[in-house]
């Protein structure tokens, strides 16, 4: 076994941003609380990634919203200084 194992898995490019800490949401009977990363259970990482999840799907849904609007506008031939949402909406109304 490796004699730090968090800063073997740290040293791997992908994993580099593992926390120090977990936030485990309320579960049930049990209170919310914060979990050094080493002591943490699968559970506790599985609970943690509950709201993260749910955050990064509302991002992500943000990021295509703008996306189709930048798409949108460049359609109509947007650029610069116009204003995105009135050329999408522009784009949207050709569509029909």
């Amino acid at each position: 076994m490796f004699a730090n194992p968090l800063k073997k898995l740290r040293q791997s490019t992908w994993l580099s941003a593992i926390p120090d800490t977990v936030a485990v949401p309320a579960m049930g009977d049990r209170p919310a609380r914060t979990v050094a990363i080493e002591r943490a259970t699968i559970d506790d990482i599985a609970f943690a990634l509950l709201p993260l999840n749910r955050e990064r799907s509302a991002l992500t849904q943000t990021i295509v919203a703008l996306e189709e609007i930048a798409s949108m506008a460049r359609k109509q031939g947007a650029a610069g200084a116009d204003i995105a949402v009135s050329a999408a909406a522009r784009e949207l109304e050709a569509r029909k």
